[in-house]
């Protein structure tokens, strides 16, 4: 069996070096002799529906609108959820899996529909260092967050992290990201990948199953003085 990642549409959603997520995702499989495959999907192309993870990153707002036309196209992303694909999401990304997202203009861009979000638009921005403490059992995350839009549960859902330091979804909030079966999603860049191993190793882990610790200590290093520096 050969994992296949997708890198959608690095174009429009590259602005803030999400493309890193891919290439640590594909390190940390070929480091442990997992067979996998990385495709990139550029504006122009198809989107695959039966690959095992999707990487969305972050992007300005006519880009994340264009990113929106072109996964909605045959229903792209609702085949990928419903053949078992999962997602990894960072800020636009994350947003446009929403109900619905802010755009220029004072346009409301309606969104996939895949997480029971919604987002809006707000002031001050919310830039800096973003710290929480993982609902998934893999200790504290850190990030750089970027971003306008402020998102708001609509269900009952699990967040990826509890916020201790910086935003995260929403002023009035407490929590960054949102967790689902099939889903992660966070305003965290950096790229959140290389910043937090474990959160990678968690993500793979779903399609993969239990993967072999590897040695990487400069990770560990890094990770563990952002969040003292954070704190």
């Amino acid at each position: 069996m050969t994992l296949t990642l997708v890198h959608l549409l690095p174009e429009l959603l590259g602005t803030y070096g999400d493309r890193g997520n891919v290439e640590i995702a594909s390190w940390r499989l070929k480091q442990r002799g997992i067979a996998h495959e990385v495709i990139t999907v550029h504006a122009g192309d198809r989107v695959p529906v039966s690959a095992d993870l999707y990487f969305l990153g972050g992007g300005e707002d006519d880009a994340q609108v264009a990113a929106r036309e072109i996964l909605e196209r045959d229903g792209a992303m609702r085949k990928v959820i419903n053949n078992g694909g999962h997602i990894f999401a960072v800020c636009a990304g994350f947003q446009l899996l929403g109900a619905s997202f802010p755009a220029s203009g004072d346009r409301t861009i309606i969104g996939l529909g895949i997480l029971p979000v919604d987002t809006f638009a707000a002031t001050p921005r919310s830039v800096g260092e973003l710290l929480s403490e993982s609902t998934i059992g893999i200790g504290m995350l850190t990030g750089f967050e970027n971003h306008a839009g402020q998102t708001g549960y609509l269900d009952e859902i699990q967040p990826l992290g509890n916020v201790i330091s910086g935003v995260g979804n929403a002023q009035a909030s407490t929590v960054d990201g949102v967790v689902t079966d099939q889903v992660v999603a966070t305003y965290m860049h950096g790229p959140a990948f290389s910043r937090n191993p474990d959160l990678a190793d968690w993500v793979l882990a779903r399609k993969v199953g239990e993967l072999k610790p590897l040695a990487a200590p400069i990770f560990t290093q890094l990770h563990q003085e952002r969040v003292a520096n954070i704190k």
